[in-house]
C-alpha cells in the first residue's frame, strides 16, 4: 500500500481500522512488524504509544486519516 495515494490510504485506513475494531477498550494493538504497542481509546479516538522499538510515522498518518488522534510520548519528549 502507498499511502502517498488516494487509494493506497483509503486501503491502509480501511486494513488498521480492521485491527484497531478487534481491540477492546484500552487494550493494546501490537504491530507486528516495528514490535510497536499502542494502547487504544475508542472512546476518545485516541492512540497511545505505550512502547517503541522502530519508529512508524505511516501509522501515525493513517490513525490520523481515521479522525484519530496518535500519541507518542517518546516524541513529545524529543522534542523538549
Amino acid at each position: 500500500m502507498n499511502i502517498n495515494t488516494k487509494d493506497g490510504m483509503a486501503q491502509a485506513v480501511a486494513w488498521q481500522q480492521k485491527w484497531v475494531d478487534g481491540v477492546k477498550e484500552g487494550g493494546v494493538w501490537v504491530v507486528p512488524r516495528s514490535g510497536n504497542i499502542i494502547r487504544i481509546s475508542h472512546r476518545n479516538r485516541t492512540a497511545t504509544v505505550v512502547s517503541s522499538l522502530v519508529s512508524e510515522p505511516d501509522i501515525r498518518k493513517v490513525f490520523e486519516e481515521m479522525g484519530w488522534r496518535y500519541v507518542d510520548p517518546a516524541m513529545e519528549l524529543s522534542i523538549l
